[in-house]
């Protein structure tokens, strides 16, 4: 009766110590490649990066097409031109009339409604 008990005894400590050794590897894998918690959301284009804002900004505003998102990620790493961790791929990006884009775009974010977005070198923002 006793050697069963301690058999169950082993069972159960092997069968624990595989569920913290499962859990451990599952934690690894989020650290390289999870979900991320953005401290802003943002868009990159012709090498700058620009803050979303939630400032909108009228139709009568854009002067016209500058480009749009080409790829969309939750997660962190390098960012090419066309990326955005916010908006999905075929978001439009605008130039609004008599501001350099070095200064701010716009992100067309449903149809004829435009946000502003801020070069983040040139805003102080992060």
């Amino acid at each position: 009766m006793m050697r069963a008990i301690k058999k169950w005894q082993s069972i159960c400590i092997a069968l624990f110590l595989a569920i913290i050794v499962i859990s451990g590897c599952r934690a690894m894998d989020d650290s390289t490649g999870s979900i991320s918690s953005w401290a802003y959301s943002f868009v990159v284009w012709n090498n700058h990066t620009y803050n979303i804002t939630n400032e909108p900004l009228t139709k009568d505003e854009i002067d016209h097409d500058i480009g749009h998102v080409r790829q969309y990620s939750d997660k962190e790493g390098s960012y090419e031109d066309g990326f955005s961790n916010k908006y999905p791929v075929g978001t439009k990006l605008y130039k609004v009339k008599g501001v350099e884009t070095a200064e701010y775009i716009a992100v067309e974010i449903q149809e004829d409604q435009f946000i502003k977005a801020t070069n983040e070198n040139l805003s102080g923002d992060k």
